[in-house]
């Protein structure tokens, strides 16, 4: 970096990166363990979004078939996260349970395990009886279901911030409270300039603009379906420690998922809140957050006459097929995009962090990463890798 004036910065760098959810703090984090100069902004606080306001679960189960590979990837960092960045996060591999209540659902989620096992993820179909013995705090309605082990929950109020800390003890120049205010390339490398007026030039543009990364691609002349969502969040007051893995469950088409915190309060989500891209805000929607209560006490009924004390939403891209846009551009060497999660990348964070990296270093990466083709719909192949649920996790 060299200063230019006192009032102005300019960054020399080898990778610039826009956003700072987990996707970019993750690409920062591994492209400066490899000795890589990089520079990253966001236009607010790292993990203020999407990444630091959602379920933090850490989910390979009922994943699109696209998404195992890079999932897979990710749990395997999860597991060793301490020794990567320093601290637990409030990780925890207490196991992810998906429960059935009709034929259909049973017979999908069977179908599933089967795929899931080619992919050594651990999956086991538990009948009825075996989940009323293993989660006795389950309501018993229910036909069986399929458990993953190795899946778990984090806290994500902490994970992006303390990427960020790990990534900047490495080297990366992580910048917050100051957007982008215009991005373009000179034919030799990429310019932007932020509302605070500093500048910065790379010969690679990583953009991880999570909801806004459709806006961001725009100004290199790119179009890309994303639409905003909010996913809405729920918790108890805390009581003794009970729920002992997490749950999820469809109801009318959306799925519910709770998980008990180690301080005692219960986490749950549905319904979704409402959310603006150009504020930067998401609301919670009271209804919803009324449904999703009912649904929690149906499915777990041990929290009837318990207290729900808050609910909150957060900014999300989603994409027409659930499922995000990773790759490099058709239009300008040097830029890759890695947005539009839609509403369950935070478990994939550090997986996709190591893979923007290898894209960057290596010119390709060791995960499978087709069904990320951020052109796959000029394909016109709609629904191709559907995900079989769309949470956040």
């Amino acid at each position: 970096m060299k200063s230019v004036t006192a009032m102005t910065r300019v960054f020399e760098t080898d990778v610039m990166i826009i956003g700072g959810g987990i996707a970019g703090v993750c690409s920062a984090y591994y492209l400066a363990r490899r000795g890589a100069r990089v520079s990253l902004f966001e236009r607010g606080a790292v993990g203020a979004q999407a990444s630091g306001v959602n379920f933090g679960g850490l989910r390979t189960n009922g994943r699109a078939e696209p998404e195992l590979p890079l999932s897979l990837r990710a749990r395997n960092q999860w597991q060793k996260i301490d020794a990567l960045v320093g601290d637990s996060c409030e990780t925890e591999i207490t196991g992810h349970v998906e429960i059935c209540d009709r034929p259909d659902h049973m017979a999908a989620v069977e179908q599933w395990a089967v795929m899931a096992e080619r992919h050594g993820v651990g999956a086991q179909m538990l009948t009825s009886t075996e989940i009323a013995r293993r989660f006795p705090w389950i309501s018993t309605k229910v036909l069986g279901g399929c458990y993953v082990a190795g899946d778990g929950a984090a806290n994500p109020r902490l994970v992006t911030p303390v990427f960020a800390i790990a990534a900047r003890k490495l080297g990366a120049d992580i910048v917050e409270y100051d957007a982008v205010r215009t991005a373009h390339h000179d034919g030799t490398c990429f310019r932007i300039e932020t509302e605070a007026g500093t500048k910065a030039r790379a010969p690679t543009l990583i953009n991880a603009a999570g909801a806004w990364g459709a806006r961001l691609a725009a100004q290199f002349s790119e179009s890309f379906p994303l639409d905003v969502m909010a996913p809405q969040m729920v918790v108890s007051e805390p009581f003794p420690r009970l729920v002992t893995s997490t749950v999820d469950y469809p109801v009318n088409g959306r799925f519910f998922y709770a998980r008990q915190i180690g301080r005692g309060n219960l986490l749950f989500g549905r319904g979704p809140g409402r959310a603006d891209l150009d504020t930067g805000r998401a609301k919670y929607v009271p209804q919803n957050l009324f449904d999703a209560s009912r649904i929690a006490v149906d499915v777990l009924p041990f929290l009837r006459g318990r207290n729900f004390i808050r609910s909150w939403a957060g900014v999300e891209g989603k994409s027409p097929d659930s499922l995000p846009f990773v790759g490099r551009s058709r239009a300008i060497d040097g830029l890759i995009h890695a947005f539009g999660f839609s509403g369950h990348g935070f478990q994939l964070g550090p997986g996709i962090g190591e893979v923007i990296a290898e894209l960057v270093l290596d010119g390709r990466t060791s995960t499978q990463i087709e069904g990320f083709d951020p052109y796959r719909f000029d394909r016109r192949a709609d629904g191709a890798g559907k995900s079989t649920h769309a949470q956040t996790a």
